[in-house]
Order: structure tokens, then sequence, then C-alpha cells
């Protein structure tokens, strides 16, 4: 017998043959004897991590920390297997193959990697001022006056005096770093002696907080209009001749009221211009020809006016400031109504605004105006009024935005 011409597999052809080899083997240049194919080394396999070659094969393995899986490799979770891999001061977390042991605040692996250490802040920048003593899984700091220790934190933390209830009597008491202070009402001044809050008289003081009369009210104080004008907003006055009788609250008389004037602040809270109605017992200080009446501004004003009359330069309305902070600040504008420019406010050199026909007179008919009044503050100016004293405060010294809807009916 002849010996066979291939090493395994032999394909006859006519006049020849042909040499092929089983899976995992490579045909050599001979073109009859196979060699095992090295498939981890040319890359021909699908092993997830590492390949070794076998012959005419190769098998997959897996690194330390995970599990065979066919071809896959499957992380084993050592901290679900082992509970107390980390010790009782560390968490067990979970990495891709391995694990890593994470200490509670106050301890520290050592050198094993596996087990916590009690860390001595003491020993470190433990920032006490007033001694330290270390603990296990943390320290303590010994406390000046004003604080006590932190029943966890193991520091000094502020002592809240306000939750007593008693410190400061009827003012409110506000907790600060290491003491506290008492705090009255705007209007109100914390005495110590009696443990309470004694009404502050603004119109007794230097500066007069109202430009026409002022009326001192418990925590507050009033202030009025000149004769013929009406109380508008909080903080302004206004008068106008289309003015009609439903919209005038009070009589106008010489002689000043709490219905004629502002109340630039209240009990317990800024100076927010709510109106006190009770006056009893508070003394006067007013300029003379003082109007007591209002004008409801929350509603619309109809005005009905000769086109005639105001064609002659009579003024539709004018305004005025009722608080000192606003005078020669505060501008009054236009603000809806006005595309057509038919109207315009002048101000004038005593004070006043003056709400006028514009440079394009109106056609008789019915118009909607919208006017508001601008303070004229600065932002140096204001976060000096600020750092002077506070927002509540600010709110009723330049007194609050004066909106007003006109109703003008021109005939």
């Amino acid at each position: 017998l002849s010996p066979k011409p291939c090493n395994f597999l032999c394909k006859n052809t006519e006049g020849s043959y042909l040499c092929s080899c089983p899976r995992g083997y490579i045909l050599q240049p001979d073109g009859k004897t196979c060699k095992d194919l090295d498939e981890c080394a040319t890359k021909q396999h699908n092993c997830q991590f590492l390949c070794v070659n076998t012959i005419g094969g190769y098998n997959c393995k897996c690194p330390a920390g995970f599990t065979q899986h066919q071809t896959a490799c499957i992380d084993n979770n050592e901290c679900a297997a082992q509970n107390s891999a980390c010790g009782s001061r560390a968490s067990c977390v979970n990495t891709p193959g391995s694990f890593n042991c994470e200490c509670s605040k106050g301890f520290s692996l050592d050198s094993s990697g596996m087990e916590c250490e009690d860390v001595d802040e003491c020993g470190g920048n433990h920032r006490c001022q007033h001694g330290c003593q270390n603990m296990l899984g943390g320290f303590r700091c010994g406390c000046p006056q004003g604080y006590v220790q932190h029943y966890q934190w193991n520091q000094c933390v502020d002592e809240n005096e306000c939750q007593g209830g008693t410190v400061c009597g009827s003012a409110s008491c506000y907790n600060t770093l290491g003491s506290f202070k008492c705090v009255c009402p705007s209007g109100f001044d914390f005495e110590q002696n009696s443990g309470g809050c004694q009404d502050v008289n603004e119109c007794m003081t230097g500066t007069n907080p109202c430009i026409y009369g002022c009326s001192n009210t418990d925590g507050g104080y009033l202030c009025g209009c000149p004769g013929g004008f009406f109380r508008a907003g909080q903080g302004h006055c206004m008068t106008g001749s289309g003015f009609p009788g439903q919209l005038v609250e009070g009589d106008e008389d010489d002689s000043l009221s709490p219905e004629a004037c502002y109340e630039c602040k209240v009990n317990g809270g800024g100076k927010n211009g709510r109106q006190k109605r009770n006056t009893d017992g508070n003394e006067l200080n007013q300029e003379p020809h003082v109007s007591m009446a209002s004008v409801d501004t929350q509603a619309s004003i109809p005005m009905n006016m000769s086109l005639g009359s105001l064609l002659d330069k009579e003024p539709i309305l004018e305004f005025l400031p009722a608080l000192q902070p606003l005078a020669h600040h505060v501008r009054y504008i236009i603000t809806h109504g006005n595309a057509d420019e038919h109207f315009r406010i002048f101000e004038s050199r005593d004070g006043k605004s003056v709400l006028r026909l514009g440079n394009r007179p109106p056609l008789p008919g019915s118009y909607r105006l919208e006017i508001s009044s601008l303070p004229l503050f600065g932002p140096r100016r204001l976060h000096q009024l600020e750092k002077q004293h506070d927002s509540d405060y600010l709110q009723g010294e330049i007194g609050g935005a004066l909106r007003i809807k006109l109703h003008i009916h021109l005939h």
C-alpha cells in the first residue's frame, strides 16, 4: 500500500488530489501537513477575558474574582459571600473582580486593607479651641460659654438660649453664635430693665418722617397730606378737580386724624403702610391745613372734565409725596394708556407732579390711563439705607409704589 498523500483529509480530483485540515488546524505550505491553529494569538476567539490555546481548539478562562459561565465571566460578589470580609467597622463594596472596604466615620483602613482602626482626631487638626478628647470613632471638644456638646457630632454647637421662651420677655428672641439678642418690631426699642418692647415716638425724633404732619401711633406713625389733597396709596397725596364725591373717603377739613394719614409701620412687622384706625392718647405733630380725606386707589377713578378747560392748562391731577425720604426722590409716570401721547406729567418747582394734556391734545371721548410712582434711589443709596435699617423699614420709609387707574371722560 502506498502511503497517504495527506496528513488529515484527502479529496481526490481528476488526475490529482487536495489536502485539507479539520477545524482548529491550518494547512502548511507543503500542501500536505496540518499545524495547530493558535486562535488566541490570531484573535480568532470569543473569550471575554483569558484565552488558552489547545491542540485543535482553545479554552476560555476567567481572572480571579470571576466565575466561568460558558464563554462569559460573571463577577463574584465577595460582599454577599463573606459578610465579615471587612470587619464590623467597615462596609463592603463589591467591585468588578474584587471588593473594597470602606470605613465608618472616625476610622481608617489598616495596613492590611481589610480592617478599620480608630483615627486619633486629637493628634491632628481637630479645630478644638477648648481641649480635645479622643473617643472610639470620634472625639469630643470642650465647649466655651454659649455652646454645648452635640450628642452625635462630638463637637461644640451653639446653645439656643431662645428655646426657653422667657429670656426676651415680649420681644422676639434671635439666637446668635454663642449668644442671643432680643429684637422688637420696627417702631419699638428693647428695654433691658423691663424686658419688653417700648414704642419709639418717631414724630419727636430729630428727623420728622412726614412732610405735612406726623402723628405717633403704637409702633408706628401717620403722615398727612396738605389741604386740598387726598391721601392715595402708601405715602402719596393727590388732588383733582374731576374727582367724584363717592370716591373720596372722609371729609376734607384742616385737622389730622388716623383716616387722613399713612401708618408707616405696624406691630410685629415692618413699616408696610397699613392704615391704623385707633390713635387715642397719641400726641399730634402737625402742619396747618392737613387733609384727612382719601381716595380709593383699588378701583378705577372716573373723571368727567371739560376739554376746553384742560386746553387752558388746567391740571387733571396733581401728585405730592407725603414721606420725607420721597421728597425730590419720586417720579410719577404714565405706565399704560398713553400710546398716542395725549397726556403728560410735568414736574413743577414746588415739588408737585401735574398731569395735563400733552402736545397732541385728544378729541372728546373716554380715555383710560394707569399712573404709577417710581422711587428715585440709586443702588448706592438703597444699599446705604438697607445697612442703616432693614428691608421692612425701607418699604414703609419710601412708601409702596402708587398705582392708580383713571377713566377720563372729556366733553
